[in-house]
């Protein structure tokens, strides 16, 4: 017999006698069986194990900050080579460097090459005057 079982003998049998007992109610008459029972000089019951069960695992989840992280960083709005090399020249904390992509990418949207669609800034490579 565990605690815990002793525990609902003893509640059980209150409810039958009319009652309605709570734990703290049956306590201190279980906790005196119960030193019977872990002695071994209890006549009825052994003290026996309690059941193990295993738990479960839990996967590694995605946060929502992650997911938009990961969103915002996979996409075709990536800064052009040169402006790579300039950012990466200059020294400049991580806020003001993503500050400065930003700005740079949408001075370099709609700036196209006229003879190769290819981005100016880029490096299209062909050397011809943005259209007018």
């Amino acid at each position: 017999m565990t605690w815990l079982e002793l525990i609902k003998m003893k509640l059980g049998e209150e409810k039958k006698k009319g009652n309605s007992p709570s734990i703290r109610d049956v306590a201190p008459s279980a906790k005196k069986e119960w030193v019977q029972i872990k002695e071994g000089k209890h006549p009825k019951y052994t003290q026996g194990k309690a059941k193990t069960f295993t738990r479960k695992k839990k996967g590694n989840k995605t946060t929502k900050k992650n997911a938009k992280k990961n969103a915002k960083t996979s996409g075709d709005n990536e800064v052009p080579s040169v402006n790579e090399n300039i950012l990466s020249e200059l020294k400049l904390c991580k806020k003001c460097k993503k500050t400065n992509e930003k700005t740079l990418k949408k001075k370099i949207i709609g700036n196209t090459c006229s003879k190769c669609n290819g981005s100016l800034v880029g490096g299209c490579g062909c050397n011809t005057p943005p259209a007018s």
